[in-house]
């Protein structure tokens, strides 16, 4: 299955570009972020996704494939990671509103990473998640 992991491909297209995520890490989109500020703040959060093992941030996004993955997997590791961040309990988990929530989530992100070929790199404009090409320019 198709899933986004972190790269330092095309960093440095926008000045404001960061990776501190581990290369091929899956990302997430954190619960809680900042609700000031711009897309292109010093702050970051809204142009950014999360690392599932390191829990750091990273501005540029790459699509793999992972035959190692499905559904139910995936999901798990949406889960544990969300634990680890100090945002969900086993107990919360056990509650079927936060469930579907993380459901969600999970299916979110395997919609997102669907929609774009293998190999192409995206960035996250607040709540837009894009393809970088190397004929744009950065805005």
């Amino acid at each position: 299955m198709k899933v986004l992991t972190a790269t330092h491909q095309t960093q440095g297209w926008r000045d404001n570009d960061y990776c501190c995520a581990i290369e091929d890490e899956l990302v997430l989109f954190v619960p809680s972020e900042c609700t000031g500020g711009t897309v292109d703040d010093d702050c970051g959060c809204r142009r950014g996704m999360a690392g599932m093992t390191s829990h750091r941030a990273t501005s540029t996004m790459k699509v793999v494939e992972r035959t190692d993955l499905d559904r139910g997997i995936y999901f798990e590791l949406v889960a544990e990671s969300l634990k680890a961040q100090g945002y969900l309990t086993d107990a919360l988990m056990e509650t079927p509103e936060v469930n579907e929530w993380v459901h969600h989530l999970s299916d979110e992100l395997i919609h997102l990473a669907a929609r774009a070929p293998v190999g192409a790199v995206l960035e996250r404009r607040d709540d837009i998640l894009q393809i970088r090409t190397p004929q744009q320019t950065p805005k």
